[in-house]
């Protein structure tokens, strides 16, 4: 009885380590963007001036949808496979 308890308790113990590395892995891959406050400020990935920002936001919405499209396939695959 204990051994049986002990592989449920370690099959619980994996699924919620997938879990967490799954919810980390997708804070991981959020893009954090902001404008930039003042002209000096050092230009880096993250920090759009108020003139990238509409072709920026044109890139990440088409980038979105070809994502999101990708995604239906891959899930209509899954299904038939299943």
């Amino acid at each position: 009885a204990l051994r049986r308890e002990f592989s449920q308790a370690r099959s619980f113990s994996i699924a919620q380590a997938q879990i967490l590395r799954a919810h980390d892995e997708i804070k991981m891959a959020t893009s954090r963007l902001r404008l930039r406050e003042t002209k000096d400020e050092v230009s880096t990935i993250d920090v759009l001036s108020p003139e990238e920002l509409i072709s920026s936001n044109m890139h990440f919405s088409s980038e979105k949808f070809m994502s999101l499209s990708m995604l239906s396939r891959v899930k209509g695959h899954l299904r038939y496979l299943k």
